[in-house]
């Protein structure tokens, strides 16, 4: 009782889950697909007699803006989520994809944190993190189980301020940058995504300018207790760009680099991009693509790209204030299995379907998606995608950037892969509070009827829920 009163009325304070674009597509993410923070309609009316706390020292927040230093604040936050999967034909096994195989389980997560400011100069941020998976029949996900690690601990520095803010965050930090189908720590995975290195950021009234070099930290397979290290064969750098200046718009520039060092062999990408969206007239659009050269793990040139394009059209005078959008995704494949478009550490669950099946290599994805508020409280998701292969002579590939199922270069007897719906509730009973519940099916297409080496051909289902408290 304590806790759960703790968590319904202190301020939520986690400003990395929060920093999503200022755009109708960022909002649509954080209402419907982040563990946002929505604020109630109604506030939380208790019996005085039922408090176990007094009053007054709920109201006083006592673990924010807590006197550090002699000019410095602390504070304290924290979350917990519990979350229910009943998963059919797409445990991963040694597959992932369709694999056959089904699971049912409980995933706990666990997050504190401290943020806090030294000086008017220099800031940090220092959070744990406990991920445990309790049920599973078949041996859990990298993204699953972490028990108690250190996910974050980074100094943030002012080294200007001008007509711009030069600010330089050192250490370990979770990446957000512009839509996230390339870089993210997304909020779904029960282990959340951390990198260590060093990040720059200008910002100005027209722009915001993110170069960066970080290396992601690896879990420890062997023992879960121990700390996570860097992981010195895999690097990440770049330049994000971002311009402001335009009324309704804004755009991306970027570019980002990848380099891999795996068993001998090697590949780098480099990804030259751009994304451009914004709304005008209750009009949504946005397009991103760009072009990926490097080498490939055979040594070969690598010559890739990828393309989103989307259009949508908010309903603002319905009651529901329904928002739909039409999208079609394409990443290159090769005529090499393993050749084609890289999609690095990417939000994928988000953009690929919320059953995980496929990874942005060799796919194409026209998608449709329509989300509804019938209150101020209950977000309703309704998301359908049509895959196929974009390269008839590649296969498809999972999130991890494998082959499914280990096929190899012709075995495709089809390109039409299948369709999958996804269908999703979202209830915020308070800003700290949420309750989560969704169910998925995937129609299996003709590859997995005509392709010889896949284990299965049958449909797929997904059914999970979950309630997640903040402060």
């Amino acid at each position: 009782m304590l806790v759960l009163l703790l968590v319904n009325v202190l301020h939520a304070s986690d400003p990395d889950d929060n920093n999503s674009d200022n755009t109708l597509t960022g909002t649509l993410v954080a209402e419907s697909t982040e563990e946002s923070s929505v604020a109630s309609e109604a506030t939380l009316v208790e019996a005085t007699s039922a408090r176990l706390i007094p009053p007054e020292w709920l109201e006083a927040k006592p673990l924010k803006e807590i006197p550090f230093g002699k000019s410095g604040w602390l504070d304290i936050g924290g979350s917990y989520r519990a979350r229910h999967h009943r998963e059919t034909n797409i445990r991963p096994g040694t597959t992932g994809g369709l694999s056959g195989l089904d699971d049912t389980f409980w995933l706990h997560q666990t997050r504190l944190w401290v943020d806090g400011q030294w000086t008017s100069q220099i800031g940090f941020r220092i959070g744990v993190i406990d991920a445990a998976s309790v049920g599973e029949v078949f041996p859990s996900r990298n993204r699953e189980v972490n028990r108690l690690d250190l996910y974050q601990a980074h100094v943030n520095m002012l080294l200007n301020e001008g007509v711009g803010k030069l600010t330089a965050r050192i250490g370990r930090q979770e990446i957000r940058y512009g839509s996230a189908r390339l870089m993210m720590a997304p909020n779904w995975a029960n282990r959340r995504r951390t990198h260590d290195g060093v990040r720059f950021i200008y910002e100005s009234d027209d722009w915001e300018i993110n170069p960066f070099w970080v290396r992601p930290a690896i879990r420890n397979h062997t023992t879960f207790t121990s700390f996570d290290a860097t992981n010195p064969d895999q690097e990440l750098y770049g330049i994000f760009s971002t311009y402001k200046g335009l009324e309704h718009d804004k755009v991306d520039l970027y570019w980002l680099a990848y380099d891999l060092q795996n068993s001998g062999s090697g590949s780098r990408y480099d990804t030259l991009g751009s994304r451009y969206l914004g709304e005008h007239n209750n009009w949504l659009y946005e397009l991103e693509g760009g072009v990926q050269l490097g080498d490939n793990p055979d040594d070969t040139s690598h010559i890739a790209a990828f393309m989103t394009c989307g259009l949508g059209r908010q309903f603002a005078s319905s009651s529901w204030k329904p928002e739909l959008w039409v999208y079609y995704d394409w990443a290159s494949g090769d005529e090499t299995v393993g050749n084609g478009f890289h999609h690095y550490v990417p939000r994928a669950h988000y953009y690929m379907g919320f059953m995980d099946l496929f990874g942005r290599r060799n796919l194409e994805d026209l998608n449709i998606r329509l989300t509804a508020n019938p209150t101020g409280k209950l977000t309703v998701l309704a998301w359908c995608h049509f895959f196929s292969l974009a390269n008839g002579n590649d296969v498809p590939y999972n999130l991890n950037m494998r082959p499914y199922a280990d096929l190899a270069a012709g075995s495709a007897g089809s390109q039409t892969l299948g369709t999958e719906l996804d269908l999703m509730l979202t209830y915020n009973f308070t800003e700290q509070t949420q309750f989560r519940f969704g169910y998925s099916y995937f129609w299996a297409g003709k590859f997995y009827d005509t392709t010889p080496g896949v284990p299965t051909n049958t449909d797929a289902s997904f059914l999970y829920s979950h309630i997640s408290y903040r402060f």
